[in-house]
């Protein structure tokens, strides 16, 4: 909870990795509220008033993946909404003619993205797609699989143009970014 609000207000693409490693931290723990209050709570260096909040941050998120019936797999449809909101912003900074920066960006990772496209089973989105990508490289990672240099490359460009696009979003948010 702490990290999350931290994250959300800084850079919204680091908010949404991190809550899917919320998500499958919560699926580690079989989705059972009380093996987090007793193996995760007590890591945060906190106090009672805090700890209540994180505990109840958990609670809720546990009971919105059970709603949405993703115990095994998925996201939260906060986060599908969060995300299709970044891609509309995304979509309008390509169209805006005050910016020539963000679109050189974009059209820098655009191939490795229709590349990632062909690949997907399913109809995603520029940003759905990047983050996917993102986030399996960093479990990957986690988990000390073999990773190719064209990989690591690959992910390198697609979070240079998240880390731009997250600045945007965030001035714009902040009102400092006007179309």
């Amino acid at each position: 909870m702490l990290v999350a609000n931290k994250k959300r207000k800084e850079n919204i693409v680091e908010y949404i990795l991190y809550l899917y490693q919320i998500e499958n931290l919560i699926r580690a723990f079989n989705m059972d509220i009380e093996l987090i209050k007793i193996r995760l709570i007590p890591s945060y260096q906190v106090d009672d008033k805090t700890k209540t909040e994180i505990i109840d941050w958990y609670s809720n998120l546990v009971s919105m993946m059970e709603k949405e019936g993703i115990q095994k797999e998925g996201h939260l449809q906060f986060l599908k909404n969060l995300i299709a909101d970044v891609n509309e912003f995304h979509i309008k900074l390509l169209a805006a003619e005050s910016d020539n920066l963000y679109p050189q960006i974009f059209h820098s990772v655009a191939g490795l993205l229709n590349e990632l496209k062909e690949k997907s089973s399913n109809e995603k989105n520029d940003i759905e797609i990047c983050l996917d990508t993102i986030y399996g490289f960093l479990l990957l990672k986690m988990q000390n699989k073999k990773i190719t240099a064209q990989t690591e490359d690959a992910v390198k460009r697609l979070s240079s143009w998240m880390s731009a696009l997250s600045k945007l979003y965030k001035d714009y948010e902040s009102g400092e970014l006007d179309f």
